[in-house]
């Protein structure tokens, strides 16, 4: 399996996770990284409509509208059970691919459809949850008045038995990160701001760090800047093209390990 980019700190490969991450858990001994930090698709390609009796692509002026296409070949419009089975078995490798002191960060949101709570894969996932974290994103727009704008988004913490924080100030920080939005989005419809992922890396004293859904790499960079070695997955190629660009413009922070320390028990 050829990467798409690497340097010796991050490798980046273009494809389908599920079957990148298989295929690397089949052929790699050991675990793939100490942490995961990422935001798999939220299945924001149709939103409710018709009255509440379906749902429907958005148009391209309405809120829903930046999630029209999708994410290029992925349209992101599964129908729900599909979606839920099909992040399930995701969520299951990258249990796999952490350690026992590993763990898991992922964003998801909650979503409100016909007039009614649509939580994450129904707080069904398959594998141990620690901690739910609220990332406060400062700022919402209301479509509707049937509800409050939901302001805040979530970070589920999977975390292996020996999972530890870094110390007591990096669990001081506590549950709610106001860390508002992305500054840039570099062309992503739902990136997460930099600080997202150095706060989940810093806290846990990161040795290593995955994201299967790298977007436009912000996980990655955040590696790069914590010095830290870093896989990504990206089935866009497009936005494979601009991690890239990103990470070469990006200067290491400081001496990593050496790229096969990614894999086996060194990660």
């Amino acid at each position: 399996m050829n990467p798409y980019w690497e340097d010796g700190q991050i490798v980046l490969y273009h494809g389908d996770c599920e079957d990148i991450l298989s295929l690397m858990l089949s052929e790699q001994p050991g675990h793939l990284a100490h942490i995961v930090v990422t935001s798999p698709p939220y299945n924001m390609g149709l939103v409710p409509g018709g009255n509440g009796r379906g749902m429907y692509r958005p148009g391209a002026s309405t809120k829903g509208g930046r999630f029209r296409e999708g994410y290029g070949q992925f349209g992101d419009a599964l129908p729900q059970e599909e979606y839920d089975m099909l992040h399930r078995r995701i969520l299951g490798l990258l249990w796999e691919s952490v350690p026992d002191d590993g763990a898991v960060f992922w964003n998801h949101r909650q979503r409100i459809e016909h007039g009614r709570v649509r939580l994450p894969l129904g707080m069904d996932f398959g594998i141990p949850l620690r901690q739910v974290i609220t990332w406060d994103r400062g700022t919402a727009i209301g479509p509707n008045l049937r509800h409050f704008a939901v302001v805040a988004e979530w970070v589920f913490l999977f975390a292996k038995p020996d999972f530890r924080l870094r110390d007591h100030s990096a669990s001081g920080q506590g549950d709610v990160w106001r860390l508002g939005m992305a500054q840039d989005d570099f062309g992503h419809p739902a990136p997460f701001p930099l600080s997202l992922p150095l706060r989940a890396i810093e806290a846990s004293g990161a040795r290593s760090v995955l994201d299967p859904f790298a977007g436009t790499g912000t996980t990655l960079v955040a590696a790069r800047q914590s010095g830290i070695p870093a896989i990504g997955i990206e089935q866009n190629e497009r936005f494979c093209g601009i991690i890239a660009d990103r990470l070469s413009l990006e200067a290491p922070a400081r001496e990593c390990p050496a790229q096969a320390s990614l894999f086996g028990g060194a990660a």
